[in-house]
Parts: C-alpha cells; sequence; structure tokens
C-alpha cells in the first residue's frame, strides 16, 4: 500500500513534471536545444523516479 507520503511525493513530482513539459515546449519553440534537452533528461528523472516509487510502493505477497 502506498503512503501518505508517497503520494504527496508523486504530487510534487508530477507538478515538476508539468512544469518541464511546458518548459520542453517553450525551448523547441525558440530552438533552445540547450534547455530543451536539460529538460527532456529531467524529464526522464522524474518518469524514472515516478516508476521506482511505484514499484517499491506495490504490496508483496
Amino acid at each position: 500500500m502506498i503512503k501518505k507520503e508517497d503520494i504527496m511525493f508523486l504530487n510534487q513530482l508530477v507538478k515538476t513534471l508539468e512544469k518541464a513539459e511546458l518548459k520542453l515546449e517553450e525551448a523547441y519553440d525558440k530552438k533552445d536545444y540547450e534547455i530543451f534537452n536539460n529538460m527532456k533528461k529531467l524529464i526522464m528523472q522524474i518518469q524514472k523516479k515516478i516508476s521506482e516509487l511505484l514499484n517499491n510502493s506495490r504490496v508483496r505477497y
């Protein structure tokens, strides 16, 4: 079962992911490839962290 603290942390990760997505789109439109690549890396790190958190929160039998 997922803990309240994990839910709060997931919520923060999702908010950060949403902000990073907006910045990624802005960087793409401005052709700022350095920021684009940084945001892409950040998004991938956040997705990995979310997956790890959800996998670790599963009930083990």
